[in-house]
């Protein structure tokens, strides 16, 4: 059993002008939350909701994993790098 997973909260299909462009980004924020938190000895999952069909994906994703606690990560600091001090 999974400690924690960490899903990242954007789906690219829910975006129509960003899906048709088909230029996904990694979830960067997500990534190095999980490694910072797998490093402290966690066992680990990440979920990338980035080209996942649906929010269904999530639901399997916790049905795998069956994680003590589920954390959605929203990675605006890779949408909008410039906000981030």
């Amino acid at each position: 059993m999974t400690q924690i997973l960490f899903g990242q909260s954007y789906y690219l299909r829910f975006d129509p002008k960003l899906w048709d462009a088909m230029m996904p980004y990694p979830p960067l924020g997500t990534m190095c939350a999980a490694s910072y938190i797998r490093e402290k000895g966690y066992d680990v999952a990440l979920f990338d909701a980035m080209l996942a069909d649906s929010e269904e994906d999530w639901a399997k994703s916790l049905d795998e994993h069956q994680p003590q606690y589920a954390i959605i990560f929203e990675d605006i600091s890779t949408i909008f790098p410039r906000c981030v001090c």
